[in-house]
């Protein structure tokens, strides 16, 4: 007679509660034209930027929007750049290049800086304090086609 044993083993991890991180979190906002370039372009070419930033992570998500970018006449948008610190009127140093590549001359895209691109000490303080702004580049303007001043607001 043949006796076969059969063991079952179940194993359970128990893991802890979800917490919510306790950090202090921005929305970050802008409007972006041509017109805010330094110096502007005398265009209807706009953008948005709509994104959130946690402190304690060290990231901010964001999407950037762009509309009739560049009319009837084609174009490649190459990179978002962001500059910091500066003010609406004026051009400041170039922070961090996030290169990507769009033919359309209307569409977004959801992008994000954390991790090693995240922010040192003294960018943060610039960012939050709004002194960073943010431009769309082309293949014909590399040195952006829109602008927008990055508004960081506290929840």
């Amino acid at each position: 007679m043949m006796v076969i044993v059969v063991l079952a083993a179940i194993s359970c991890t128990k893991g802890g509660e979800l917490e919510r991180i306790n950090s202090t979190q921005y929305t970050v906002t802008s409007l972006a034209s041509s017109r805010q370039l330094v110096p502007g372009l005398d265009t209807t070419f706009s953008g948005t930027f709509n994104g959130f930033y946690d402190e304690q992570g060290n990231g901010l998500t964001f999407t950037i929007g762009w509309k009739d970018l560049w009319g009837a006449a084609k174009d490649t948008i190459i990179s978002v750049n962001f500059y910091g610190p500066a003010g609406p009127a004026e051009n400041g140093p170039l922070v961090r290049s996030l290169p990507f590549v769009s033919t359309h001359s209307a569409s977004s895209i959801n992008l994000g800086l954390a991790g090693i691109k995240g922010f040192t000490a003294d960018e943060r303080k610039d960012f939050l304090a709004g002194a960073w702004y943010f431009t769309i580049n082309t293949k014909k303007y590399p040195n952006g086609i829109i602008r927008g001043q990055l508004a960081p607001t506290k929840q």
